[in-house]
């Protein structure tokens, strides 16, 4: 028979499961929409550099639509990356730590530096957002476009999943550690 601590210890670990589960599925749905930038991206490029070089006549809305695309790719690929583990990190120190410590890491590095991080670009960019949207703000040139504040919402929805992503890796980091070695 069991000891309660170690039911309790199972149902936190089964929120974590599910939670981590529910966020990352959330994630790639969002990513498959948005890794599709990346070929708009192209296409602009390709229109723009056609207009200006075939026909001497650019346009500036496709030079902001490419700013953009570019921005949606970025912005929302990070919360991938985290998910993927394909994001940037230093792996010569890792490689020389036991595993259960470079979790360890991750978890004090997240908690300490990453959530605090997000805390903080969310907590500016919702007034950034509100106060383009509450302005009517839009391009400086004639023919750019409107609405400027549509792509700075960009900056808080990227950052609510990327912490949703960190808080995902972290609580996997939690069971693997809580877990008995076998």
């Amino acid at each position: 028979m069991a000891d309660s601590s170690s039911q309790s210890l199972g149902v936190i670990s089964s929120f974590f499961h599910k939670t981590a589960d529910v966020f990352e599925s959330i994630i790639l749905k969002v990513s498959a929409v948005c890794c599709w930038s990346s070929a708009l991206l192209i296409a602009v490029i390709i229109c723009n550099v056609i207009l200006r070089y075939g026909f001497q006549n650019g346009l500036i809305i496709f030079e902001e639509i490419q700013w953009h695309l570019y921005a949606i790719g970025i912005m929302f690929g990070l919360s991938y990356a985290e998910i993927t583990n394909s994001q940037v990190r230093v792996d010569v120190v890792a490689s020389m730590l036991k595993p259960r410590t470079v979790l360890k890491w991750e978890i004090f590095g997240a908690i300490i530096f990453v959530f605090p991080t997000i805390f903080v670009i969310l907590f500016n960019s919702v007034d950034y957002v509100a106060n383009s949207y509450m302005l009517g703000e839009s391009s400086s040139s004639p023919l750019g476009m409107p609405f400027r504040w549509v792509i700075k919402s960009a900056i808080p929805a990227s950052f609510i999943l990327l912490g949703m992503a960190v808080l995902a890796r972290m609580f996997r980091n939690i069971i693997t550690l809580t877990q008995k070695e076998t």
